[in-house]
């Protein structure tokens, strides 16, 4: 039998030693046993009393990107469920805007806008009627070029704890998209401001999280695997288990935009 590989996990400079604690551990498990006993087992419910909305994208009648046989919609599906078991295992409360192959229009009932008009707006009503500490929208990008891939998080500077979520799901998930990067490609690790309903309207901090490019087929090939798909999952449940401690530690300013 092989020995097992020993992996560095690097804390960022600044962050609390108990939270660096907690963040090595949750790799630990996440990475030694991608099914593992709930966390709550090994060190207590680092996120009890803490909410969060998971809005796997498209559904239903709606792909959202796809290539042959690779769909958004299901991805999404596939990461949000994986990171709903995680949060609920660290004691948060999770709510899901979809949970099944569906869209959500019917929680915007108007004739006169279009399915995709309801769909978003039911979204938005789900997430502003939470009462959620923070959301993740998830989704797979795509881009003529196929030479360009990774992973994008969104975010709108519209209140001070969005730059602050999407930089450090950004962190956590560089490591997991980067894999095996081939000469000329270009792939993508920082975030981005972004002009979207849900981030422009939404009334608690969240981003949008693009964790792939479906039309470069290095990423494509990584959607999918259920293994990636897991550790997408554990790279954004270890960005907002340091985000809520980030902001224990030190709130932002309430005077900021």
């Amino acid at each position: 039998m092989s020995s097992p590989k020993i992996r560095l996990l690097v804390i960022p400079r600044g962050v609390l030693p108990g939270t660096a604690i907690i963040l090595l551990l949750l790799a630990v498990i996440l990475k030694v046993i991608p099914q593992a006993e709930p966390v709550s087992l090994y060190y207590g419910f680092p996120l009890r009393g803490v909410a969060v909305v998971i809005d796997p994208s498209h559904g239903g009648i709606d792909p959202g990107a796809h290539y042959e046989e690779v769909l958004e919609k299901e991805v999404c599906l596939s990461v949000g469920l994986e990171l709903k078991r995680l949060l609920e295992q660290a004691g948060a409360r999770v709510i899901m805007t979809r949970t099944a192959d569906r869209d959500v229009s019917e929680h915007y009932p108007d004739d006169l806008e279009s399915r995709y008009q309801r769909d978003m707006k039911g979204r938005l009503r789900i997430i502003n009627e939470s009462g959620a500490d923070l959301f993740v929208s998830l989704h797979i990008n795509s881009f003529p070029d196929p030479s360009v891939r990774g992973a994008i998080v969104f975010y709108r500077n519209n209140r001070p704890e969005n730059p602050l979520l999407a930089e450090i799901i950004q962190r956590n998930i560089n490591p997991v998209v980067n894999v095996n990067p081939r000469p000329g490609q270009l792939i993508h690790q920082k975030t981005k401001e972004g002009d979207y309903l849900l981030t422009n309207r939404a009334v608690i901090p969240g981003v949008i999280v693009e964790m792939a490019f479906i039309t470069n087929p290095d990423d494509r090939a990584l959607i999918r695997q259920e293994s990636h798909r897991r550790r997408l999952a554990g790279a954004i449940f270890l960005g907002i288990v340091e985000h809520i401690y980030t902001l224990r530690r030190e709130p932002p300013p309430s005077g900021e935009p």
